[in-house]
């Protein structure tokens, strides 16, 4: 079904700009109550980390099932009052002196079980927003927004945290779900109701099969879904290696790692700005060709030994940050466009559900296979083995794309047709 643009489109845009505000927030707010409050190891930091992460492999597939026979706009809107809730009570025991890692660990598996499900409606009900001839023009401005909150949020968070303290900082952090939740109430769209919405409610396990079996056999969503979760495992593996490089490898400050930090952030924007401009000038297929230059980049770590480390981090971390965003736009169009109205959010939920879960697995893999190189090759040479690995896996999923990379946009909009 082919809808018309809806104004309602910028509402639910400013509620997903208002929640990644709140996501990074949170997670920082989270984060140092656990350092600065409770005095937390780095083994209970690392479970904190994990936790939030876990919801996809544990409820992904049932959330897709799920949001297949209710309401969309409502279940994004529960699922802010949920997190809003989840983190005004952390706010709450701070205050108070109680709070605990345990509150921590239960309180960010609930917000993550919450977040799941506001993820996949809202990728589910942007084509009956915009229609589906303008879905890159919209998740590119989704992808900005979102680039926007992790480059400002976490500077947001530090200086609320300093001026507010740990009680004052938890309640204004979890103010912003509050916020997109209202924002989202004025949105006015005509929900696609495909037919087996009107399955039993028990029949999830079903339906869950259903999303499963439909993506592995069409022909494009199949490898894009592989594509995802390599480049899942590939950029876990990355991010969990990448200061611990720069720190013990490199012997750079905490300073130079905010930067490397940052430079990511500004890439990302960057690549979310220009991501309509470069698919448009390229095309679909060559632009999905492209987006394995964010793994393949760090191929070029080795340079670091001939080279001023720094900036070579700093240039591999910016230009390959630029094309995560046109991936996901890409990405994310082509599911949007190829899933029928009855299968947007089992689609969604697959692809999420996969790719986030390689994440931990690819941090965790690197943490150990750091471990031992670095025992046999020193540290810098074991850790930059494993980032240009990381890479080369985050980029090889390209291989996969070799279908769509047949492709142009009539054919795909003709595929979407044919479904």
């Amino acid at each position: 079904m082919e809808t018309s643009p809806s104004s309602g489109f910028g509402w639910f845009l400013c509620g997903q700009t208002l929640s990644g505000f709140g996501d990074r927030f949170t997670a920082f707010t989270a984060q140092s109550v656990a350092i600065l409050v409770l005095g937390a190891s780095s083994t209970q930091l690392g479970v904190l980390s994990a936790t939030g992460w876990l919801a996809y492999p544990v409820l992904g597939m049932v959330a897709g099932a799920v949001l297949a026979r209710v309401r969309l706009k409502r279940a994004m809107i529960a699922g802010e009052l949920v997190r809003f809730a989840a983190f005004a009570g952390v706010a709450v025991t701070v205050t108070a002196g109680q709070v605990s890692v345990t509150q921590l660990l239960i309180v960010v598996a609930v917000a993550g079980a919450a977040t799941v499900f506001v993820d996949i409606s809202g990728q589910s009900l942007v084509p009956s927003l915009v229609g589906r001839g303008r879905l890159l023009s919209a998740n590119s401005r989704l992808s900005g927004a979102d680039s926007m909150t992790k480059l400002a949020g976490p500077a947001l968070a530090g200086v609320l945290f300093g001026l507010a303290g740990p009680g004052w900082a938890a309640a204004l952090a979890a103010v912003p779900f509050l916020l997109s939740a209202a924002a989202r109430l004025p949105i006015r769209v005509a929900e696609e109701r495909p037919g087996h919405r009107r399955d039993p409610p028990g029949a999830l396990l079903g339906g869950m099969r259903q999303g499963v079996v439909f993506v592995w056999r069409h022909p494009l969503l199949r490898p894009l879904v592989c594509r995802s979760a390599l480049r899942g495992f590939g950029t876990g593996a990355v991010d969990a290696v990448l200061l611990l490089f720069a720190y013990r490898g490199l012997g750079l400050s905490s300073t130079q790692g905010g930067l490397l930090m940052a430079a990511g952030s500004v890439g990302a924007l960057a690549g979310a700005v220009l991501a309509t401009r470069i698919i448009g000038r390229l095309g679909m297929r060559r632009s999905l060709l492209l987006t394995g230059l964010e793994g393949a980049l760090w191929l070029a770590v080795p340079l670091c030994a001939v080279a001023e480390p720094l900036v070579v981090l700093l240039l591999i971390r910016l230009l390959s940050a630029v094309w995560l965003p046109v991936w996901g736009v890409l990405d994310a169009g082509l599911r949007q466009t190829l899933a029928p109205p009855g299968r947007q959010s089992t689609v969604h939920a697959v692809t999420r559900t996969l790719s986030f879960s390689a994440i931990p697995l690819g941090a965790v893999a690197a943490g150990f296979t750091g471990d031992a190189l670095a025992a046999r090759l020193g540290t810098p040479a074991g850790l930059g083995m494993v980032l240009a690995a990381g890479g080369l896996v985050a980029a090889s999923g390209v291989l996969m794309l070799r279908k769509e990379a047949l492709l142009d946009d009539r054919q795909v909009t003709a595929l979407s047709v044919r479904r």
